[in-house]
């Protein structure tokens, strides 16, 4: 039986590999980090370099360049792209886009253009100012244009910040940050689920990403907000495929804080019910714009809920080869190799399934600490072992 050849693009790509392949492609993945996961699952793995911008641009290039192109269908993106749409239109030159064109990225991850059009549409959304000289409250939060995974997201005191092209202030905000993933075809979407967004903070990044749980109970009021939210901004801004819309819940309102108009770590946690397109195949379908393909009213996703958290390391680990890793754990170093892990960066992720979100993230939370422990006596093994 023939497999469509599909390349995957992104800084983590694990989720979207595992996807794909059960939807039928042969997968080749470029990602940071090249986990023993994807290496498994994918036929082709390349690491390609990246750092607070995304990939590395001339690096990613030259991987490309030495793939057979013309074999594949085209590829997909995750996250690597948002502060270079450039990048992404380099990338479409030599191999078909399925996804959001580089416009559109361009346009939905300025401030200027994002939160303007928010404005028109009456979406709910916390103030921003993009200009150095604006009247700022005193208590607020800058952020970094075309970032993400909230490491640059950073809290500042009396009114004191500095604000370039590069950098917009918002209103710090005190609810549930949430999140919304939905497929968008023909300017209409059909809901695949509803998340809470998770931290890992530190002193220093005290708006790190930390994870995410999957279909969580939230109000009628708050569904239909974030519903809207999505079907306004993906008439907007013609948003295609899957796409995950960003916000926090605060006194029963909406607040939306970002769209990220490309596969988010979300789609991993989601199954379609038996019989249904699988979400990257919707995906594909939606973006190749297939005569055949009709938009759902909404995805009919297997029931559950999913949640993962990222571990990052709180100090310098080496972690040996064939390491013993838990069934429930992701996104692992290779096991051919020792790994040197530095302070701060992500280790792996943990997994927990349960029938309702609650539950989930209960027994996440009993996994991370199963999984801290083990990496803490890993850390006392070093220095048990150590000479000095």
């Amino acid at each position: 039986m023939f497999s469509p050849a599909l390349l995957i693009i992104a800084l983590s790509a694990r989720p979207f590999v595992a996807t794909a392949v059960q939807a039928g492609f042969k997968v080749s993945a470029i990602d940071g980090f090249a986990d023993s996961q994807t290496q498994a699952m994918a036929s082709l793995t390349e690491v390609a370099p990246f750092d607070n911008d995304g990939f590395k641009a001339a690096a990613l290039l030259a991987i490309i360049d030495t793939l057979d192109t013309s074999r594949y269908i085209g590829f997909v993106y995750g996250s690597g792209f948002e502060a270079q749409p450039a990048l992404l239109a380099e990338v479409a030159k030599r191999i078909p886009l399925l996804g959001n064109l580089p416009t559109t990225l361009a346009s939905v991850k300025s401030p200027q253009v994002f939160f303007s059009a928010f404005a028109q549409l009456g979406v709910a959304h916390p103030q921003t100012w993009t200009h150095g000289d604006a009247s700022l409250p005193l208590d607020g939060l800058v952020k970094a244009v075309g970032a993400s995974g909230g490491s640059h997201v950073q809290p500042y005191s009396n009114g004191k910040v500095m604000l370039d092209k590069q950098h917009y202030a918002q209103q710090k905000l005190h609810g549930l940050p949430v999140s919304i993933l939905f497929l968008a075809y023909a300017q209409q979407v059909a809901l695949v689920g509803f998340n809470e967004l998770m931290l890992a903070p530190t002193e220093a990044l005290p708006y790190r990403y930390g994870g995410v749980v999957s279909q969580i109970d939230l109000t009628e009021s708050e569904q239909n907000q974030l519903l809207k939210a999505a079907q306004q901004l993906t008439a907007e801004f013609s948003l295609l495929g899957l796409n995950s819309l960003d916000a926090v819940l605060q006194d029963g309102v909406a607040y939306v804080l970002e769209i990220n108009p490309r596969l988010s770590a979300s789609v991993g946690l989601y199954e379609t019910v038996d019989g249904e397109m699988n979400l990257l195949a919707m995906h594909v379908a939606a973006c190749k714009q297939a005569q055949a393909y009709a938009l759902p009213s909404a995805v009919a996703v297997k029931s559950g809920s999913v949640a993962q958290a990222v571990i990052y390391s709180e100090l310098p680990l080496s972690i040996r080869a064939n390491f013993a890793w838990p069934e429930w754990v992701q996104d692992c170093p290779s096991p051919q190799h020792s790994a040197q892990i530095l302070a701060g960066q992500p280790i792996c992720t943990v997994l927990a399934s349960a029938d309702k979100a609650d539950a989930a993230k209960q027994l996440l939370a009993i996994r991370v600490k199963m999984l801290n422990n083990l990496l803490a006596n890993r850390l006392k093994e070093d220095e048990d072992a150590s000479p000095f």
